[in-house]
């Protein structure tokens, strides 16, 4: 076929031969007309190279005489020596390969919108939630108010109970929902290509009510799947059927994910979710202490609450642990009516505590990682220097104390060297980039606080 070799030598220029021949060359053209084009290729794995990155261009490049689209149907020839082993096996398999199956996430019956902790920084992507998702409804139809709907938040800041919560509402009035983690739904489509089931993927997933999809940062560098997600995402907004999505980033924050997908995403409205205080996280520590039947004194209470500090997920994780071990080691004599001492939690919990140690954003830890950032030195932050090379990256920092940790605007002084003054115009400009969009200052901040969680 012409147009196919002419598109293959343009590859070339941009990939290189020796790519092209490797991994382009052995596809097999079965058959062709004007506008369609039948490849079959010998393993998988050049299929899934050619869906990541040739499919891209050959929506664009791959066209006929009269400069329309040839769309390409690519497939995965079955091997001789699997198709003797399929003979071998007993029982003889039935003359039509098993179906393809998909397999979705668990959604967590106990995430609910009656159990969720709220606080001023989750209320707003609460109520939007329980009002899309008919929770106390006064009909029976979806409120498609907004769609999407888009949350985003550090992790451990409750939005995947919220989704989960939304699902469960939605499933219990009758709606078809998908809940599903982006990691899942890349796999379901990489496992589609390989066993050319892409119209029986497109089914399952295009022929729901609500697809609620989280961890959307995930799909950074996937092009075959930010390609089939955004075929789906237009076929469920034109249908008008709810859209629910997460991620740790706001859209337009979102690294190596193509811009037509971060405009959808912000076509309806985009929630930031904060950190519960510590208030909300005593709130859930109580509910699970009540729901195991596992009673804490005050002391150890706030021991946890202090110690456990970094997340709502270190909190639990670390609670999780204190009944599991308890239970495990009876030699310690706790019983469901004999609280555990404050020196024996303390014990049982000593390799987390020294995770949590290691974990717990201090000043320095912040310097530390903005530095690292901007390959600066920390003295460098900490100098008396006004280059813009040092300038942002201190306003970064000391925006950080202040929002992070909440220091007061002297004690972020003291650490800086700086007076109060200067501490707040500093925390000042910075918030006003990122609620301008800033990106230069928006993207570096939420890199940063990346970091900081991993660190």
């Amino acid at each position: 076929m012409r147009a196919w070799e002419e598109f293959l030598a343009q590859l070339e220029k941009e990939l290189g031969s020796e790519t092209v021949k490797k991994w382009l060359r052995p596809l097999k053209i079965v058959r062709f007309d004007a506008c369609n084009l039948y490849l079959e290729a010998n393993d998988s794995f050049k299929a899934l190279w050619f869906e990541e990155h040739v499919r891209p261009k050959a929506n664009s490049k791959l066209l006929n005489n009269n400069q329309k689209q040839i769309k390409v149907h690519l497939s995965v020839a079955i091997s001789a020596e699997k198709k003797e082993k399929t003979v071998k096996k007993s029982p003889p398999l039935p003359a039509t390969p098993p179906p393809f199956k998909l397999i979705f996430d668990d959604i967590d019956n106990g995430s609910r919108f009656d159990n969720f902790v709220t606080c001023q920084g989750n209320l707003l992507a609460y109520k939007l939630l329980c009002e899309a998702c008919g929770y106390n409804p006064q009909s029976d139809s979806l409120s498609l108010t907004f769609n999407p709907i888009y949350l985003f938040g550090r992790g451990g800041t409750g939005k995947t109970h919220l989704m989960m919560a939304a699902a469960n509402a939605l499933k219990q009035r009758g709606h078809r929902v998908i809940y599903v983690r982006a990691e899942t739904f890349t796999e379901h489509v990489v496992s589609a290509i390989r066993t050319g089931e892409m119209q029986t993927f497109r089914k399952a997933y295009r022929n729901v009510d609500a697809l609620l999809i989280d961890d959307i940062e995930v799909f950074s560098r996937k092009a075959a799947t930010q390609e089939e997600l955004f075929h789906t995402f237009n076929t469920l907004h034109t249908e008008g059927k709810q859209i629910i999505l997460s991620g740790t980033s706001a859209p337009q924050e979102l690294k190596l994910i193509e811009p037509r997908l971060i405009s959808r995403f912000e076509w309806g409205i985009v929630i930031p979710i904060q950190s519960l205080g510590k208030e909300g996280m005593r709130d859930i520590l109580m509910r699970r202490a009540e729901k195991a039947t596992f009673p804490l004194q005050e002391k150890v209470i706030e021991f946890l609450l202090e110690t456990f500090s970094s997340s709502t997920k270190a909190l639990i994780r670390a609670f999780e642990a204190l009944v599991l071990r308890t239970h495990l080691n009876q030699g310690l004599g706790h019983s469901a009516t004999s609280p555990l001492s404050y020196s024996a939690v303390k014990q049982i919990l000593g390799d987390l505590i020294q995770e949590e140690e290691k974990a717990v954003l201090t000043p320095g830890k912040i310097i530390r990682t903005v530095a690292e950032f901007y390959g600066i030195k920390v003295d460098d932050i900490l100098s008396k220097s006004q280059s813009r090379e040092c300038a942002l990256p201190r306003q970064i920092a000391m925006h950080l104390c202040r929002e992070e940790l909440n220091l007061p605007y002297m004690k972020i002084g003291d650490i800086f060297a700086r007076d109060h003054s200067t501490v707040m115009a500093s925390v000042k400009q910075i918030q006003k980039g990122i609620e301008s969009k800033n990106l230069e200052i928006s993207g570096s901040v939420n890199s940063i606080l990346k970091r900081l969680e991993v660190n």
